[in-house]
């Protein structure tokens, strides 16, 4: 005798996928447009912040790639408006590019 799982045409899919859906993450009050926010978002560290002459915020892992080191420990660059990591200085724009770093 087969068991035939629930197949009919009105079934749903009860499998619900976290990381396929918007979040709010923060009020806009809450973020400073001066220096990076740490968060935490479905157990995963994020860093928001601002490029220098942009209205809108960035949402990036809070993880530098070189030594692992928080980016939101670091600063907004005054001269390039990108986002700088504390640790080596290495630096990334609105697309996550490194466009500065230092051979350390």
């Amino acid at each position: 005798m087969e068991t035939q799982l629930n197949s009919s045409p009105t079934s749903v899919d009860t499998d619900f996928n976290f990381w396929q859906h918007w979040y709010p993450i923060a009020p806009i009050e809450d973020l400073d447009p001066q220096r990076p926010t740490p968060i935490t978002l479905l157990g995963q560290h994020l860093v928001v912040w601002q490029p220098l002459q942009s209205d809108q915020y960035l949402v990036f892992q809070d993880q530098c790639p070189h030594r692992l080191a928080p980016l939101s420990e670091g600063r907004i660059d005054e001269q390039t408006g990108h986002l700088m990591c504390s640790y080596h200085g290495w630096q990334f724009d609105q697309e996550g590019l490194c466009t500065h770093y230092s051979p350390s």
